[in-house]
């Protein structure tokens, strides 16, 4: 008898602690949609501060074993912004909806492993800031970015006003055009007609990687420039003046041949090497006249550089000219003038004017 009743006595211990426990804790139900009110799959629902929580299924749906009482739910899903959510003590069932998180491209980008810069998110990269080009003394922005970015080959071809050397990222790799892609503020354009004085900064993309962000123009790397924007100066106008001047002249030397004789000489012996007679037309006792002119820098009364003959029935002009046409035509030196005048307040405003002085410009 006295077993019997200590068995009893037990039993009603456990079943009261087993009442006690259960009413502890509570079970909060849901589902987690997103802006189209369509389930998201793998959302993590947490209890804040603890590390109970559950993963949504192909329906949206979570199931929380939870303390009794008010509890604070978080809910996450990759490319959604993160949501709180308080669920009072007498509410066992939520619905739950994440927004996007559309963050701008050219901050960030959302990776399956995180969130980088999007600059940084194909590798190798170079950046330039306007305070690099701020020292520079040319012009152009193209040649401003001459030595400043490792692996970026500048090739100035043609001195002539408005001419731009051409950009290469590490060499040609294709028979094909091999440019790079350049985007200004989102925009593919032309480098060499953005104002330096408007640059914020520039982001040489240099790997073929790039291509998967910008597509196939980006196989042969990729120049970002991001202009200046309006800043707010707490309603003060700036006004600030910068100028320069300088010369320009050919990195090559314009000594070229000028006289007469040996221009002629040398034509007319190739010429002849392949057609078998001489290009000019000039006889032997012209090139006797060009000879007894070859050391005049100017012409000699005596020695005339233009003679009226007469040949195959008519009069016809000979020139025995030893002319410098180069410099007939172009100057090695021409003055450069560049003026900037930024005003800003709330709203910045720039202006440049490139001033070319020379009377004649360099060749192509």
């Amino acid at each position: 008898m006295r077993r019997i009743l200590v068995l009893a006595v037990t039993a009603l211990l456990a079943l009261s602690l087993s009442v006690g426990a259960s009413a502890q804790t509570r079970t909060v139900s849901g589902t987690v949609l997103d802006s189209q009110q369509q389930p998201l799959v793998g959302a993590a629902v947490l209890v804040s501060g603890t590390t109970n929580g559950d993963v949504t299924g192909l329906d949206g749906a979570f199931t929380l074993h939870v303390p009794s009482g008010d509890v604070t739910l978080e809910v996450s899903c990759l490319g959604y912004s993160t949501k709180t959510i308080a669920v009072p003590a007498t509410q066992a069932k939520i619905s739950v909806i994440l927004e996007e998180d559309n963050m701008m491209l050219e901050e960030t980008v959302v990776v399956g492993y995180g969130v980088q810069k999007k600059v940084n998110l194909t590798g190798a990269v170079t950046a330039v800031d306007a305070k690099e080009l701020a020292d520079r003394t040319s012009h152009n922005l193209t040649n401003m970015l001459q030595g400043s970015v490792p692996g970026l080959n500048i090739t100035t071809s043609a001195g002539n006003p408005g001419s731009a050397g051409s950009l290469n990222i590490r060499g040609v790799t294709s028979i094909n055009e091999a440019d790079p892609l350049v985007l200004i503020d989102g925009v593919e354009g032309d480098l060499s007609r953005v104002n330096p004085d408007d640059v914020a900064n520039i982001s040489v993309i240099k790997d073929a990687s790039a291509a998967a962000i910008y597509g196939a123009r980006a196989a042969y790397g990729v120049i970002l420039v991001t202009t200046k924007s309006g800043s707010d100066k707490g309603g003060k106008a700036t006004v600030r003046y910068s100028g320069r001047f300088g010369w320009e002249e050919p990195t090559v030397s314009t000594d070229f041949e000028t006289r007469g004789y040996w221009s002629v000489y040398t034509v007319d012996k190739f010429w002849a090497t392949d057609a078998g007679k001489h290009y000019t037309g000039y006889t032997e006792h012209d090139m006797a006249e060009l000879l007894a002119r070859v050391n005049d820098v100017t012409e000699n009364p005596a020695r005339p550089w233009v003679v009226e003959e007469v040949r195959n029935g008519r009069k016809q002009w000979i020139y025995y000219c030893n002319t410098d046409w180069y410099h007939e035509l172009y100057n090695d030196q021409h003055p450069e003038l560049t003026t900037a005048r930024p005003v800003s307040s709330n709203f910045t405003l720039t202006s440049t004017r490139n001033i070319i002085c020379a009377p004649r410009s360099m060749p192509g």
